[in-house]
């Protein structure tokens, strides 16, 4: 009897052991690639659509006599581009809608989200009602109102979705502590089990042998087989999910989380440059922090102490283009200090190489790239520490309860050979 139960309890112990550890690293991939990256993605398209509004206000017209006039600067660029953000916004707010442990925290974003589009809406229509103003030179209403927009966006927007997003990679990191934890400690209620159980059998071998003069028992040399099998398989298995999860957490997600961080600073700092060039006397803080952020961002991009000898050609081909996009921000801040403002709304939303629209946009899509293949280590590892569990739920639960049943009848029908 002892023999049944001790299987039933290792057994149960390695059913449940494989059923707990996969759902725990079930529900940290879906934290990091369905909550963390999604708020993540949110974080820069709401700074990106701040900057391509600004950089709507930029362009202009200058009238070169009295039948031809000429169109200084890319509005349209900057129009297309904010109208795909906005749609993105939507999208991932639509994502992230399906988490109501954050249904007040989305209901607020989507509150200022309104605002902003209000404000941001007027600020649009009043300077068009000037077809043919200056490059540059936007009305001071629509300065006004775009100042406004942007105040919206940082003070209350970004600090909500950074609060969201900053939420997310903290219950990943708990969910990281739990998943292995969790793992390491079934694995060892595994071996515990599995070794108790096997020494009973053993046992239970050697007092046959002894009492009934039979080397072996079939029964119980198939059980103790099964036993050895699941205990070393399945803790082993736990102890390689756990070994997995941390790899991923160091190669993967600690990675991942660092750029994801400099691609929402990335996006904040090009829009603070776009309504640094637009809002004139209004942008006295917009230089100092565009200088803070772009000093965070070197730090950010660094790859020492996060990227091996494989990932560091990716890293410096990313610090590459931001350097381009710092030499387009001296550039243009030199145009506007020597008053070429029709030069600096070029500079600004020019699609061409040296242009801060084009250059940033080289640099945010290969920073894009290089996050995105650190989240995709991340997430491989994890559905290789899951799937090396897969099929466990139904192995010890078939071998063991096979084993049991050897020893509850197999065993019983035998005794009469022993005496």
């Amino acid at each position: 009897m002892m023999a049944v139960v001790l299987l039933a309890a290792l057994c149960a112990t390695a059913v449940i052991g494989s059923v707990s550890v996969r759902h725990d690293i079930g529900r940290l991939r879906t934290s990091v690639a369905e909550r963390a990256a999604v708020a993540d993605q949110l974080r820069f398209a709401l700074s990106d659509l701040d900057a391509q509004r600004a950089d709507t206000l930029a362009p202009g017209t200058v009238v070169v006599d009295a039948t031809h006039s000429e169109i200084v600067g890319d509005e349209i660029n900057a129009l297309i581009t904010a109208r795909q953000r906005r749609a993105q916004i939507s999208d991932l707010l639509r994502r992230l809608s399906a988490d109501t442990a954050h249904a007040t925290d989305l209901r607020a974003i989507f509150d200022a989200l309104g605002r902003y589009d209000d404000i941001s809406g007027q600020a649009s229509y009043v300077d068009d009602q000037d077809p043919v103003r200056p490059p540059g030179k936007p009305p001071a209403v629509a300065v006004s109102m775009n100042v406004q927009a942007g105040d919206v966006m940082t003070d209350t927007l970004l600090k909500d979705v950074d609060a969201l997003s900053a939420g997310y990679q903290a219950q990943a990191g708990q969910l990281r502590d739990e998943a292995h934890d969790a793992a390491r400690r079934w694995a060892l209620a595994v071996g515990v089990l599995g070794t108790l159980t096997l020494l009973h059998l053993l046992r239970w071998q050697r007092e046959l042998a002894r009492d009934y003069r039979r080397l072996l028992n079939p029964a119980l040399v198939a059980a103790t087989a099964a036993v050895l099998a699941v205990a070393l398989a399945g803790g082993l298995a736990l102890v390689s999910a756990a070994g997995t999860v941390s790899s991923a957490s160091r190669e993967g997600l600690r990675p991942w989380n660092r750029l994801a961080e400099a691609r929402a600073v990335a996006a904040q700092a090009a829009a603070t440059e776009s309504r640094w060039f637009v809002h004139g006397s209004f942008a006295a803080q917009d230089e100092a922090r565009f200088d803070a952020m772009t000093k965070e961002l070197g730090v950010l991009l660094s790859p020492d102490g996060y990227a091996g000898a494989a990932e560091r050609p990716a890293y410096e081909d990313v610090l590459t283009r931001f350097g381009h996009f710092r030499a387009d921000d001296r550039k243009l801040r030199a145009q506007q200090a020597a008053g070429d403002t029709e030069g600096a709304a070029r500079t600004l939303t020019d699609v061409a190489r040296g242009a801060v629209a084009f250059d940033f946009w080289d640099f945010a899509t290969t920073l894009d790239g290089l996050a995105a293949s650190r989240l995709d280590d991340f997430t491989r590892q994890v559905d290789d520490a899951r799937g090396a569990l897969d099929g466990w739920p139904a192995v010890p639960a078939g071998a063991l309860g096979a084993a049991a049943a050897l020893v509850a009848v197999g065993l019983r029908r035998r005794y009469a050979e022993y005496r």
